[in-house]
């Protein structure tokens, strides 16, 4: 009987010992996975990154599993056949980036287009019989073209430069006269509100002029920044290689009562993640086709129209981004499109940047009714309200990569949580 109480007594003993170690190396982890945390989170985004584009190239992974062929070779080959594709679109991209001439064209373009259209505005209301409105239009609007005018003006280098390119630069062809015409015009553009001056005595004392921050500290800083991003192209590479070595290794530090608990809940993550962002990519393919198709229907050069659906769709996986940069950048070539054709009848070519209006607000509320919730609807299954909270935390915690991965965090969060008690329930834990 003592024999029996003596050895309960040690059991006793040994599972507080057992939990009093648990609980201090817990602590101890979390510690000094806190400390870790602080002092190299310049690494966390990159390596983020590098996951989330392993997760996406796995499918194209997958479809290199040939039985015969080594697992590394496999991995070669779809290496191969995704450098192949980014080569051709970057290649395809790449004439459609505008070179130094058409920069400066575009800025001078910009500018005149915009100044006209502004006095076409203020001289429209004015003409009429009640020209009250033009005051206050010239009031609103005045000082953001003034700002707009100093943000977008030639400085002095590139007036010599576009000067030189009106006249044949660098093996090139003369620019348009029209064009000449109008950085004639630009530079005679005066202010449309002029500034009061202050009184002499109540001039206001000149403020110290700051000092800039020295260019050793900030070239340091770019290239820790650079230094640190070189790990989201190797973690992409090794995640690539990897055939389930890792997650078998963190699988298997788990205690063997947990053991089902914790692959039921890896699987279940792994599956909305993948979801989640090949339904991201589908849903930004289609924002795009969307926009170029759109734009093209506009009369917009094929080339422009593609660039920017490309771009508005890729950046379309961070919320507002892309629809806002296609609003922009549509917005402005309509503004300086001159000899446009739609090939939708009874459209007319001088309210151009109106119907590019109408094409973002069209694409971004089919975003928003059909492809979010046909696409990402299985996969993110969250209320609008907490994505628009989430977006908005994560920019307040972390800027642009907060936005970016504010929904991948709630569909993790939120899958890992709802599986875990499901599972801790299902298998009698609590």
């Amino acid at each position: 009987m003592s024999n029996g109480q003596d050895f309960e007594q040690i059991a006793r003993e040994r599972k507080i010992r057992r939990t009093i170690f648990y609980l201090t190396f817990a602590a101890l982890t979390l510690l000094v996975a806190g400390f870790l945390i602080w002092k190299l989170s310049s690494l966390i985004l990159p390596i983020i990154v590098g996951a989330l584009l392993a997760f996406v190239f796995r499918p194209v992974k997958e479809r290199f599993n040939i039985r015969w062929l080594p697992h590394e070779v496999q991995v070669l080959c779809s290496f191969a056949a995704i450098g192949l594709v980014l080569f051709f679109a970057f290649n395809t991209l790449r004439k459609h980036i505008p070179d130094e001439e058409q920069k400066l064209e575009f800025k001078v373009r910009l500018n005149y287009k915009l100044n006209e259209k502004y006095r076409q505005l203020v001289a429209k209301p004015a003409a009429e019989k009640s020209n009250a409105i033009a005051p206050l239009i010239e009031k609103e609007l005045g000082p953001l073209m003034d700002k707009f005018n100093k943000a977008i003006e030639l400085n002095p280098e590139e007036r010599d430069l576009f000067l030189k390119y009106a006249a044949g630069y660098n093996g090139k062809p003369a620019v348009d006269p029209k064009f000449v015409d109008y950085f004639r015009s630009n530079q005679r553009t005066e202010k449309y509100v002029i500034p009061e001056k202050a009184p002499d005595s109540a001039s206001p004392p000149v403020a110290p002029a700051p000092t800039p921050a020295p260019a050793a500290a900030e070239g340091t800083s770019l290239e820790n920044k650079l230094s640190a991003w070189m790990l989201a192209p190797l973690i992409f590479i090794f995640l690539g290689f990897d055939n389930g070595q890792i997650r078998r290794f963190f699988i298997g530090l788990v205690p063997n009562r947990y053991f089902e608990l914790s692959l039921t809940v890896v699987d279940r993550l792994d599956e909305a993640i993948g979801k989640y962002l090949r339904g991201t990519l589908t849903e930004c393919f289609l924002v795009g086709l969307t926009l170029t198709l759109g734009l093209i229907l506009l009369g917009i050069p094929p080339g422009i129209a593609v660039a920017i659906g490309v771009v508005a769709g890729l950046l379309n996986a961070i919320p507002f981004v892309g629809t806002a940069l296609a609003l922009v950048v549509g917005v402005g070539y309509a503004l300086i499109a001159e000899n446009v054709r739609p090939l939708i009848p009874g459209l007319n070519p001088n309210d151009l940047a109106l119907y590019v209006v109408i094409l973002v607000v069209v694409t971004h509320v089919l975003d928003d009714l059909v492809f979010q919730p046909f696409v990402l609807g299985s996969a993110v299954n969250v209320h609008p309200l907490v994505v628009v909270i989430a977006i908005i935390g994560g920019s307040l915690l972390m800027g642009l990569w907060g936005m970016l991965f504010a929904i991948p965090a709630v569909v993790v969060v939120k899958t890992a949580v709802a599986t875990f008690f499901k599972e801790l329930k299902a298998y009698r834990i609590i």
